[in-house]
């Protein structure tokens, strides 16, 4: 008799539920300086100063760069924060 195995629904496994993930996109301006970005990154999402910079520098060259990987509720709540310091910042379901 053949074995019949269920694919589990993308959200869930078992008895575990994960949220949905989002990007948190920085994108460059011409306002901020480089400096700001980094501070900003490293205070907002506890990056280490290497990494903060080779996100501002992706922004800087390429015109956006992901900040962060998160659920949605994380996301949107850094996506406030890093917009009250003047940064442009989007959201992009993952």
């Amino acid at each position: 008799m053949p074995i019949t195995i269920e694919k589990p629904d993308v959200f869930t496994m078992g008895a575990l539920e994960f949220d949905e993930m989002f990007s948190v996109l920085l994108w460059n301006d011409d306002h901020n300086s480089m400096p700001h970005v980094v501070g900003c990154l490293m205070k907002v999402f506890g990056h280490t100063i290497h990494l903060a910079n080779k996100i501002m520098a992706e922004a800087h060259e390429k015109g956006r760069a992901i900040a962060e990987v998160e659920s949605e509720s994380d996301a949107k709540l850094h996506k406030s924060q890093l917009e009250s310091f003047g940064l442009t910042v989007t959201l992009e379901k993952v």
